[in-house]
């Protein structure tokens, strides 16, 4: 891997950051780690690895990314503009995955929650450098206005391992050759002067020290001052507390990892246990055979049994129409959320590939420009898209509800947006669909925290969650223990998956969990079957409606 020193900075004015008493770059492989699972590589290469020396006094910033070094100071003004509004994108996305982790439940959580909403912080602009395509932070951690200035950076790959003495002394070299040029030499020849003086009198009083000592140890009760039991200095004690700081760091880490890895194998078991649970429906137990009649004897043979018994007419019964039973007095009207995914992928064009969508939106997070640019082209080019589709099933079966149906509407377009509109009658459908129709597609997906806000405003025990997605949460949220946690608390919810881009396999576990279904629909027809099947639970026969509106 291709490393780079950007800069060297002192500790001198500079405040470390962090949480429960210990600076951020302790745990700076946690957070690079959480960025990097959580958003993607250029996220975790955003900020710039530190690697302290000279006891903790000075720290090398280094990054792993490749390409030419360039400082924000020297970039042309319109890149510098364009930088900065690349960098406050992704520090507002670390910020809003802070918050995240900030609501977690667990205490471990929280701290890494606090810690990222430190770690966004950033000293000025002279602290930014782009190296290839990828913007790098240096000086991140450290208190504003208080961080030691940087030295001259050196801009070729590591040749020894950081922070030995040869490398940290070149460093200071090129360091103090680079600051003091204009010191004029007779300081210098002066500096080098004072130490022999200063030498040649420590000498004096050494010596004169111990001809004292000498000529006193023939007086009684005084004792020479070079007593070997004084004169032995104990050694410094060994950094055993930065051992167990150490050591602390990596049992946290490692006691994050088994809790994520205990919540996934947790929705694994519960998505197996939902698969049993149907499997079992599933499985009839064999009818019995049927024994034929014994044939008449006798009497009953000739016709001269007891006559029969007569029955009813079952038949026409079985040929009338069957009607649900009516609501009950009290009880929460029959609800169905609509959950609508307004990320900007909703703008793709409809029908587009599975595998062609991954392979553009994977070489993108990776910093191709080229598929960044297609994405844009395709986004743009005139057709149905995928929200086109969604928002044409939603406002084609919503007017054939019934009128007791209560419809909710919750509409995400951004990580830090998640919009709850509430319920609506059967008076206020036309407003519904004025404000579907409304909806356009930009930011993330925040797939999660929508989940979250419809299942808080059901009042229906039973109650049924739609879904129009085209992937994953992006935004830093667990969709799987999100569905466990709203399964657990209300059983009878279900929520429908339709998929309108075919390959949302992340977030099946919605509706395996929950009792739901999983309808992939990439086009607009598709879409309409899979949303009229999924709201199929509250609808009502035509014939039955009069007796029930």
């Amino acid at each position: 891997m291709n490393v780079n020193t950007l800069v060297s900075t002192t500790i001198a004015g500079a405040r470390p950051l962090g949480v429960r008493g210990e600076p951020l770059h302790n745990a700076q492989d946690q957070i690079r780690g959480a960025l990097r699972r959580r958003l993607g590589e250029r996220y975790a290469r955003l900020l710039a690895e530190p690697q302290s020396y000279d006891g903790g006094r000075a720290t090398d910033w280094y990054t792993a990314a490749s390409g030419p070094v360039q400082r924000f100071s020297s970039l042309p003004a319109a890149r510098q503009k364009a930088l900065l509004a690349e960098v406050d994108g992704l520090l507002g996305d670390i910020e809003a995955l802070a918050r995240r982790f900030g609501e977690a439940e667990s205490e471990d959580g929280r701290l890494l929650g606090r810690a990222l909403a430190l770690a966004v912080r950033r000293p000025s602009d002279d602290y930014l450098f782009l190296i290839g395509d990828q913007p790098v932070i240096v000086c991140w951690g450290y208190e504003s206005d208080s961080t030691g200035a940087p030295v001259a950076p050196v801009l070729v790959p590591i040749s020894e391992k950081p922070g030995t003495r040869n490398g940290a002394a070149a460093r200071d070299d090129d360091a103090s050759a680079a600051g003091d040029r204009a010191l004029p030499v007779a300081l210098a020849d002066g500096t080098q002067r004072a130490p022999r003086r200063w030498w040649a009198a420590s000498a004096a009083v050494v010596f004169l020290a111990i001809g004292t000592a000498w000529a006193m140890q023939g007086f009684t009760g005084v004792g020479t001052m070079f007593d070997s039991a004084s004169s032995e200095v104990p050694p410094p004690p060994a950094p055993a507390a930065i051992a167990v700081v150490e050591q602390h760091v990596r049992l946290s880490a490692a006691l994050t990892q088994s809790r994520v890895r205990g919540e996934e194998l947790g929705v694994e078991l519960a998505s197996l246990q939902e698969q049993a649970r149907r499997e079992r429906e599933r499985c009839r137990a064999p009818a019995a055979p049927v024994t034929p009649p014994d044939e008449p004897r006798g009497e009953e043979a000739r016709g001269l049994g007891p006559p029969a018994i007569p029955t009813a007419d079952t038949t026409v019964a079985a040929a009338a129409p069957s009607c649900p039973p009516p609501r009950r007095p009290g009880t929460p009207a029959p609800e169905v959320t609509i959950i609508l995914d307004g990320s900007t992928s909703m703008n793709m064009p409809s029908g587009l590939n599975a595998a062609q969508d991954d392979g553009l939106v994977a070489r993108s997070r990776r910093g191709d420009r080229e598929a960044a640019g297609e994405i844009k082209t395709l986004s743009q080019t005139p057709g149905p898209k995928r929200l086109d589709d969604a928002k044409q099933a939603v406002t084609t079966v919503i007017p054939q509800l019934p009128s007791e149906v209560r419809v909710g509407f919750v509409v995400f377009d951004d990580c830090r947006a998640v919009q709850d509109f509430g319920f609506f009658g059967a008076a206020d459908r036309s407003r519904l669909i004025g404000l579907i129709q409304g909806k356009t597609a930009r930011g993330g997906t925040p797939l999660a925290r929508a989940i979250e806000t419809a299942a808080n405003g059901l009042r229906s025990p039973n109650g049924t969650i739609v879904v129009f997605s085209d992937g994953r949460d992006s935004c830093g949220g667990n969709i799987c223990a999100v569905a466990q946690r709203l399964h657990a608390a209300k059983p009878g919810v279900k929520i429908h998956l339709i998929d309108v881009v075919g390959s949302a396999d992340e977030s099946t576990c919605l509706a395996t969990i929950t009792g739901g279904k999983i309808y992939s629909a990439t086009n607009a027809q598709a879409a309409l079957d899979a949303f009229t099947d999924a709201t199929s639970s509250v609808q009502v026969p035509l014939q039955c409606r009069n007796t029930r509106n």
